[in-house]
């Protein structure tokens, strides 16, 4: 079987699950118990988590994202922040569970605002992960930034404090009213990727043999 026709039996079989790649980009497992309304801390920022009560974390490959609309401190929105405008965004995060994490993902979703170059992200609060690839991609006025982190895998007890910026890029003069709205979840390891998609090859040969 030549490459293009794995690939094709490969996305058939996982079409005839009903599942996507893009079912496994994204990995909550316990998303009722996480905050959503998140406001700030002080002026300069907010703060979720911290290092003795870190937010507690599950990894589910079929999980929804972790959304958190990050408002002022009464809870209301962020109006017209001036471009330039930088805030702080400190969390700590346990990876509860029992699945390893190899990978922690950040969407802005509200246009207009980006990471800033300063991140940090450490485990157990001592140092970065070990193999750690931050990958931050700039937002813009009609889309919101992405900060991507690849590090080898870790297990569940593990702590990790993320400390970062959001920065306002929005163009001046137009008016700004609303929470910023941040996605955040891990995904899969490689390895269960793998697993999954031989499942779904699995599945699809067994359903064409009963088909015969």
């Amino acid at each position: 079987m030549t490459m293009r026709k794995k690939v094709g039996v490969l996305v058939a079989g996982l079409a005839a699950l009903g599942l996507s790649p893009l079912a496994f980009a994204q990995g909550v497992g316990n998303l009722g118990d996480l905050p959503s309304g998140i406001p700030q801390a002080g002026p300069t920022g907010w703060l979720i988590g911290n290092p003795s009560a870190p937010i507690p974390v599950v990894r589910d490959p079929a999980g929804p994202k972790w959304i958190k609309l990050l408002t002022d401190p009464n809870g209301g929105p962020i109006v017209n922040p001036n471009p330039g405008t930088i805030y702080n965004l400190n969390e700590t995060v346990l990876i509860s569970g029992n699945l390893w994490w190899s990978d922690w993902h950040e969407e802005i979703i509200t246009p207009g605002w980006e990471w800033t170059s300063t991140v940090v992200i450490l485990e157990n609060v001592l140092n970065p992960p070990a193999g750690l690839n931050i990958v931050n991609t700039p937002g813009s006025p009609t889309q919101g930034g992405t900060l991507e982190f690849y590090f080898d895998p870790l297990p569940p007890g593990t702590v990790l404090h993320i400390r970062k910026q959001l920065e306002y890029v929005g163009i001046a003069g137009t008016v700004h009213f609303g929470a910023v709205e941040v996605a955040q979840y891990p995904t899969p390891e490689p390895a269960t990727m793998g697993l999954l998609a031989a499942g779904g090859l699995l599945a699809l040969r067994r359903r064409r043999l009963r088909a015969r």
